[in-house]
């Protein structure tokens, strides 16, 4: 849930600080103090179209930031931040959103004080809060959004089968490419065959090892250096066992001038063993390096054959713009090609068969999505009908309308009764209603009305809002248009939703306000000509006020004040 919320020269708000209670809270005023603010600022925070025009006039930036907390686990949310590197555990820290936008356009967003950008802001913002206003029916309005809305519902069903079409669909479609790809033109063909086969000529002459070119690297600086080495390396035979005064007699002689003496001084015992065992190593040193003058005398290549070799691989590698891996890789690759160019019926027959099995796969699983959410769709219409009734629109009827699959032209030489497949199967839906006794079902844009909105756009989200985890939804003067019984199942339904979700709503109904756990008061002061926006948590006493305000208008009335304590008494808890 949101805990707080802090506003800084965010339009006509200077600076507010709002706490936010559990449950379900009213945010009331007179128009122009700033509700629709508060919410737009929310907005921002989660992702929402930033902009300098917002900041209040006169100041460098504008800063919003908000504190949110969570009583369960957050898979969805915990997995969106990890994807950006970001840990982080719902149930064991607070998540601190903040972002600020300068005057010049500078935008920063700090997520538990990490640097983070607007996409992984907009991404995490879908799990923490839902805005709905009288301008979100839009979406409603949207038929291409509709599939969507039916798999949020049914996503417990779906989730299998939904996870294995996957699979199945990305096989199918790399292979309906591949298919598509090897359709191509002959004669195109034909020219590439001349030209792989050049490539593949070329590189075969070449005759590549992996590693080839840094041995000789290493070979060119060892023949370059050759005089030195030779000179060096017999120099140090010299020193170590050929010269009359060679390092391996001396150290021989100081072991026995020592053994001859280590008798009267004990201790020399331990010097004349160690003298012993470096003989042993001089030794090993000394074969060692006579066996490199030898190994070094019998070399084969010549530098000029080491250097020719290399220019050979140079001039390949820069031609093709890779190493040797990556040429034994391409060669590979365009072998295959020519082997699929020169056996093209044979290549063509296979993939065929790949292709038709592939689709077979997918579109079986795409069948089994299609049963599944027939099953959700019905249950949804019962459920979507229930609420609605709820909402005194017990006439009206809901429908979830399946079009025909669309056929895939495509591949219909291949597969002549193919459909397109998508990445959500086959289905196309669209919700249809009819509002009155007696009247036809229709597409959910061409009938319903403002008011009849925004109680579809309540029915849906009760019904959703029972499978949802758990987070902030805001309702934006959604019940406009409404009065009566009707005002009063609206407000009862949102109570409900806010026993699962955490409800900010504006509103102008007193029984909506009168239903809230807690009530906010928004209003405009003007101090040293400047116009600044106050929040306050009202008592009951002003609650009671306030909403005999909404009743009666400015002037309180002892009747409207008393019938606001009555309203406040039977609804809340």
């Amino acid at each position: 849930m949101l805990q707080s919320l802090s506003i800084e020269n965010f339009a006509i708000i200077e600076q507010v600080a709002i706490d936010f209670a559990g449950g379900m809270t009213v945010l009331s005023g007179e128009t122009g103090a700033g509700k629709s603010i508060i919410i737009d600022a929310l907005g921002i925070l989660c992702g929402g179209r930033g902009s300098s025009e917002w900041i209040r006039h006169g100041s460098e930036r504008l800063m919003v930031e908000g504190l949110f907390t969570f009583s369960e686990s957050q898979p969805p949310l915990e997995a969106a931040l990890d994807e950006f590197g970001i840990t982080y555990d719902a149930t064991a820290e607070d998540l601190i959103l903040r972002r600020e936008i300068t005057a010049q356009g500078k935008n920063t967003i700090r997520i538990n004080g990490q640097l983070a950008n607007v996409s992984l802001l907009k991404k995490i913002g879908t799990h923490l809060v839902d805005i709905h206003g009288q301008n979100e029916h839009q979406a409603l309005l949207d038929n291409t959004q509709h599939l969507a809305l039916l798999d949020e519902f049914g996503h417990r069903d779906l989730g299998e089968v939904a996870a294995n079409y996957q699979v199945a669909y990305r096989q199918f479609r790399q292979l309906k490419q591949d298919w598509q790809h090897a359709q191509q033109n002959e004669q195109d063909q034909l020219q590439q065959l001349s030209f792989l086969e050049f490539q593949i000529a070329e590189i075969e002459q070449a005759e590549l090892n992996i590693g080839e070119d840094e041995e000789l690297e290493a070979i060119s600086k060892r023949l370059q250096n050759a005089q030195t080495i030779q000179q060096n390396i017999e120099a140090a035979n010299y020193i170590l066992s050929d010269s009359d005064a060679n390092v391996l007699t001396q150290l021989k002689q100081v072991s026995h001038l020592l053994q001859a003496i280590e008798k009267y001084h004990p201790p020399l015992n331990e010097v004349v063993a160690q003298l012993d065992s470096m003989q042993y190593d001089l030794q090993e040193i000394a074969h060692q390096v006579a066996m490199t003058a030898g190994e070094f005398e019998h070399d084969t290549q010549t530098i000029d054959e080491v250097e020719a070799r290399l220019n050979e691989l140079g001039q390949l590698k820069r031609k093709y713009g890779m190493n040797i891996s990556e040429l034994l890789a391409h060669y590979q690759a365009i072998s295959e090609e020519v082997y699929q160019i020169k056996h093209r019926e044979q290549y063509l027959a296979k993939l065929e068969a790949n292709v038709q099995q592939a689709y077979q796969a997918a579109h079986q699983l795409a069948e089994q999505l299609h049963q599944a959410r027939q099953r959700s769709a019905k249950q949804l219409v019962t459920a979507i009908e229930h609420e609605l009734a709820d909402l005194y629109m017990a006439n009206s009827r809901f429908d979830v309308q399946f079009a025909p699959a669309t056929p895939d032209k495509k591949l219909a030489p291949l597969i002549p009764n193919a459909v397109q497949l998508t990445d959500t199967g086959f289905d196309q839906v669209e919700f249809y209603v009819a509002t009155n006794v007696g009247e036809t079902l229709k597409p959910l844009v061409k009938v319903a009305s403002g008011g009849e909105l925004s109680r579809f756009m309540l029915a849906l989200k009760s019904v959703f809002s029972t499978a949802a985890l758990s987070k902030t939804m805001v309702f934006d003067e959604i019940d406009t248009g409404v009065s009566g019984r009707v005002a009063q199942a609206i407000a009862e339904k949102m109570a409900q939703v806010s026993k699962r979700h955490q409800v900010l709503c504006i509103t102008h109904l007193p029984q909506v306000a009168a239903i809230a756990h807690e009530q906010l008061y928004i209003e405009k002061v003007v101090a040293n000509e400047r116009t600044h926006t106050q929040v306050a948590t009202l008592d009951i006493d002003r609650r009671s006020e306030i909403i005999a305000q909404m009743m009666s208008g400015k002037v309180v009335s002892d009747a409207s004040l008393q019938l606001a304590k009555e309203l406040l008494k039977e609804l809340q808890p």
